[in-house]
Parts: C-alpha cells; structure tokens; sequence
C-alpha cells in the first residue's frame, strides 16, 4: 500500500521531539528568546539563528504564537511566520516569563527540575503592569484603555490553561508547572479559544423522529433547506433581554457592556416640546428614566449567562453577576438571599456594588463591589479575600446584607457631598438611541478614571447575617457611590433575591430595600429637575396652547348661545 505522500510502501515515521537542542547542540534555556521548529521539535536559541536573528531584538520569551521552520528542515534559509495574538496566548507568554524569572531568583529554575507548587502571580500588581510596559513585544493588537476589565474572567474561561487560588482572586498561575513544555505546539495552546466538545459517554441515543407526508419528489431537498447549516458558529452571547417595561409591554432591552450602560426611557412630559428642533434627531433631555415601581433583578444589568425567573437566579459555569434595578447612597438598607441549591464544586457570593463592577467576574473583584463567599465566609474586596465569618454558608441558608452610608441629621444628606453623589443620575446628557422600537439612554463612562477619583465615606460600613445572627461589621468606610444588591454565582448554584418587605431577619434601624422603589421615583424627579434647570442652552419655553384656547372659545360662544 502506498502512503499519501508517493512512497513505496512505507509509512511515515511517527515525529517525536529530538533530545538535542539547537545547532550548537546546547542546552534549554529557559527565560531566553528560543524558537521550536515544526518540523524536527527541536529549540533552538535565538542567539544561535542564522537569518533570523532580528528575533533577538524584538522578540521574547515563551512565544507561542509563530511557525519556525530551521535551516536543516529547510535547506535554503529559515522561515518565520508571525501568527496574531489574543489576550490569552499573551497571557501564556507573560505567565511563563514572569514565573521563570520568579524561579529564577529563588535558584528554581531548570529544564530538568519541575516545581511542585504551582507560581500564583498578581494581576494587578505584577501581571498587568507588564503587559502595559510590553504591549507591542507581545502582540499586533491595539491597546485599549480598558483593555484589562475583563482579564480575570478571560483566564477563567481557559481552566486547562490558567488556575485561580482559592483564597485570593487577583492571584492566578499556569496549570502547566513544567515550563520547558511551553511552546506553540502545546496541547492546551492548540485548544485556546476553542470551545471544549460536549460529553458524549452518558448521553442516550437519540430517537429520530419518523417521517411524515408522502414521499414527493423534492421532498429531500426540501429537507436539507429546512436543516440548519452545518459549520455555521452559533452566538455565545445574547445582545438583549426580553423583559416587562414598568408599563407592562415586552421590551427588548440590550444589554449592559464594560464601559458602556443602556436605561430605558420614556418622554419626559415635564419638558415642552421645541418647534424648531430636528425632527431626526431628538435631543436627549426630552426624554428620562423609565422606572419600575418595584425593586426586581436588574433587566440588563446582569451576565447574559444567568438564568432569570423573577428574583431567582441559577448559574452557569464561571463567576457572573446580577444587580438590583435600585441602588442606595445615602441611609441604612437591607435586602435578603436564600441560598436555594448548590450542586458540586458551586459557590455564590453576596455584598453591594455600583453599576461600574465587572459582571463577569464576581462580587468583590474590584473596588467597584464588596463581597461575602460562601466558601470558607471569606470576604473580598479588590480580588483581596480576608478572613470574616469561619465555615462560610451553604444551601437552606437566609443571608442578610446591610449597608449603612450616614447622612447629616438635620439635612438628612450625605455630609461633605454634592447632590450629584447622592441623587440617581439623570443621563439626560448622554445619547438617546433607538433599539428594536424602543428608546435608550446609552451611558459611555471610563471606569479607570472613575476608580481613580474615588473616595471614603466615613462612618459607613456594610455587615452580613447568616441565619438572623450578625457576622459583624465587615467593611468599614466604604467608597461613596450609588450601591446596588449584587449575587454572583459559580458553576449551577441557584439563589433567590428577598428585597421585603416581609423579610425573615429585618435588623434593627434598617429599612428593605423594597422601599427604595418608591422614594426613587422622587428623587429621580428631582434629579431631572435640578438638570433642566441648571442646564444652558435648552429651550424650555412651552409652545402656547393654540388647540386648547380655540376649544375654550367654542365652548364660551355656545354656552352664550344657550
């Protein structure tokens, strides 16, 4: 039998990688530019190349995304091929060259000696500021501003990749411990940004259902149009929502991005409308917030993966959150969560955050939220776990979240703030599309800057009760903002939201939160107000009522005639 390749007869020799390195015959080593050729899985150095050695300029360690093919494979000079690289192989790359260098100071580092313990590195501390300082060595990709919001959640999605410590979540390590496997021919490398393909051992034959109809001619073509086509990529990630508007029509709602929110409106009827404006484009302070009269899980402001049935909430593999349609700044509020089910390897956690906290990543993650895990009761703020309340919680269990942001006694406001700190925002100087029939406010904001600015509220805390019993206080002076409940949930664990008022374990001086409904609808009144009044340059002058003094004139003139 011939092989494919024109052979007599004989198969083609398996490749296994060589035990030789590079054309000095020299050792790995590691932490240094090297290249793996495809052909004969040999390394070579970079110091060692013969056409290529610009690569010792602008290339780096651990490089993953490439072809190299040597001058013993290809006679007539090396070949290099640049491949892109996304977030993740960057991280590879990063990862490797951080941990060898951690190795390396502490006389770890060898071809021949694998680490027993796997090398957990800081994003924020150590990781992102080396990919900020060698963003062009490591990719073709443009940096963006906010580019590292979503870098934990990205590491999470690759679990035959990358490991998150159980106690810290800014901490994170290669699942590869032997670095000197590390190359673009890797398995986990070939599988990155591939979806994993589903279990098929204890899925049951599927029954195919029988045919139907006479057996016309065309009958099979027809069949083949109505399947749907084979190869096609589904969508992953919803766009929108479909939820009931305080109204009660369904409305399709997008979904809030990084960076970027989206509020439902209505027209506001407090706002006259100016003959002279452009009919195309309608200014955006005639319209404002269209609210709920009721507190409820947030309609987009959630992860697309959650499962949403009223107030209860299931996971879906990673950390993902879900916020309240209302948020606090000012007073003492209360909410409650049932913890409903946990299946294997879930947790959830609990806490406040502001609109600006990563839904795709969990409570706690950053400065944005404060958080209560049900593992071990750490709780977490800035990815940093700290000891709170020992033996965490579990499934049957009632949680209570408090948090407490004082006011003046008098004024019965924040002391030191400005009203825009403390009143829900207006967003009538944003941008008012229209999505699916509907219109939006589309609210852009740089969260970097936002976190920047930050500030303490003294006297503020926020506390946790497991089963009607305070854990205490566990976190003291908290950054001012708008707070809002928040749940997030790891793999298939399923909560249940108790905003009140019937609550199991109401502390005492505390309101629930359902009652927020209500008095938001005020200050968002007033908030609206305080805008259109302080605002230059809007036409607020209501056209006169031509329509209605006709009408009244009609009516006079026939009541004289009576």
């Amino acid at each position: 039998m011939r092989s494919s390749k024109g052979g007599r007869g004989r198969q083609a020799a398996p490749k296994t990688a060589s035990t030789s390195v590079c054309y000095c015959d020299g050792k790995r080593e590691l932490g240094s530019v090297e290249v793996f050729c495809s052909q004969c899985l040999r390394w070579y150095h970079g110091r060692c190349l013969k056409e290529q050695k610009d690569l010792m300029s602008y290339g780096v360690p651990f490089m993953i995304c490439y072809s190299f093919t040597c001058k013993q494979c290809r006679h007539s000079a090396e070949e290099w091929k640049a491949k892109k690289a996304d977030l993740t192989h960057m991280c590879v790359t990063v990862f490797a060259t951080l941990t060898a260098e951690k190795l390396k100071s502490e006389g770890k580092l060898s071809p021949e000696i694998v680490p027993d313990d796997f090398t957990y590195l800081s994003l924020k501390e150590i990781v992102v500021p080396y990919m900020n300082n060698n963003w062009d060595l490591l990719t073709m990709i443009k940096q963006k501003k906010d580019w590292d919001q979503n870098l934990a959640s990205a590491l999470l999605k690759e679990k035959n990749v990358f490991i998150q410590h159980e106690e810290d979540d800014d901490l994170f390590a290669l699942a590869e411990k032997n670095l000197s496997l590390l190359g673009p021919m890797h398995d986990f490398v070939k599988q990155i940004g591939k979806r994993q393909a589903p279990e098929r051992e204890n899925r049951e034959p599927r029954e195919l259902p029988p045919i139907e109809g006479p057996k016309t001619r065309g009958a099979t073509k027809r069949r083949h149009a109505e399947a749907p086509v084979p190869g096609k990529k589904q969508k992953l990630a919803a766009e929108y929502t479909s939820t009931a508007a305080p109204g009660g029509a369904l409305v399709d709602v997008p979904y809030s991005k990084d960076g970027i929110r989206y509020y439902l409106t209505e027209r506001d009827p407090n706002v006259p409308e100016d003959p002279d404006w452009n009919a195309i484009v309608i200014p955006p302070h005639y319209h404002r917030m269209n609210l709920h009269d009721y507190v409820n899980v947030s309609t987009n402001d959630h992860a697309y993966q959650l499962q949403i049935s009223n107030l209860t909430i299931t996971g879906h593999e990673g950390y993902a959150m879900a916020r309240a349609s209302h948020g606090v700044a000012k007073g003492t509020w209360y909410f409650e969560v049932n913890f409903d089910d946990q299946p294997d390897d879930s947790h959830i956690r609990i806490g406040w955050s502001t609109c600006h906290a990563v839904l795709q990543a969990p409570v706690g993650y950053n400065k944005f939220s404060y958080g209560w895990r049900s593992k071990c009761g750490t709780k977490f703020h800035e990815a940093k776990g700290k000891k709170y309340h020992a033996g965490g919680f579990k499934k049957g269990d009632v949680l209570g979240c408090l948090i407490h942001l004082p006011v003046d006694k008098k004024t019965l406001v924040p002391p030191n703030q400005s009203s825009e700190s403390y009143l829900p925002p207006h967003h009538k100087n944003s941008l008012l599309i229209n999505y699916k029939s509907n219109n939006f406010f589309e609210v852009h904001e740089e969260y970097a800057q936002i976190a920047k600015n930050l500030r303490e509220a003294p006297g503020s805390y926020i506390e946790f009760f497991h089963n009607g019993k305070s854990c205490g206080k566990a976190y003291e002076n908290i950054y001012e903002g708008y707070y809002f409940p928040a749940v997030s949930i790891f793999h298939g664990a399923t909560v249940t939201y108790n905003f009140g008022p019937k609550l199991k374990n109401l502390p005492e001086g505390a309101t629930p939160i359902q009652a927020r409904a209500e008095e938001q609808l005020y200050e968002q009144t007033l908030s609206d107000i305080l805008y259109l009044a302080t605002t230059d340059g809007l036409n607020l002058n209501p056209i006169p009522p031509k329509r209605e003094v006709k009408r009244e004139v009609k009516q006079e003139l026939e009541e004289t005639a009576d």
